[in-house]
């Protein structure tokens, strides 16, 4: 009895590939000590908008300054560190300005990877700053 070679070039086809799930499926895992794992932990800053305006929130260092947003009035957002700044020597500056106003200004703070930052603020003073 003979096979097509329709039938047989299918066969080889689904052999090969069998082979090939097979041979990938089972290819040793690499020693722990070779493998690259890479894991980034953001820091996570919180911003509560305790005024009755809305204000726009940034963030300085140096002299370098990153906008991080607009805040309605009531509102808590949170934004991502920049990640030339985490772990910097560099102090630390938030800081809100709304219409027409005085801008409001954290204490200076340093933050490490893997912290959360949080800072309330109303429409004067410093605002109250944490970090956990």
């Amino acid at each position: 009895m003979s096979i097509c070679s329709g039938k047989r070039n299918r066969l080889a086809w689904c052999g090969l590939l069998l082979g090939a799930i097979v041979s990938t499926g089972c290819e040793p895992e690499a020693p722990a000590t070779q493998r690259i794992q890479r894991s980034v932990v953001d820091v996570i800053l919180t911003v509560r908008n305790g005024s009755r305006q809305a204000a726009q929130v940034s963030l300085a260092a140096d002299s370098t300054r990153f906008v991080l947003g607009d805040l309605a009035s009531g509102a808590s957002q949170s934004f991502s560190v920049p990640s030339a700044l985490v772990g910097s020597p560099s102090m630390l500056r938030l800081e809100a300005v709304g219409d027409g106003r005085v801008p409001v200004r954290s204490d200076d703070f340093r933050v490490r990877r893997g912290e959360q930052v949080v800072w309330s603020f109303t429409e004067a003073g410093r605002g109250k700053l944490e970090s956990r």
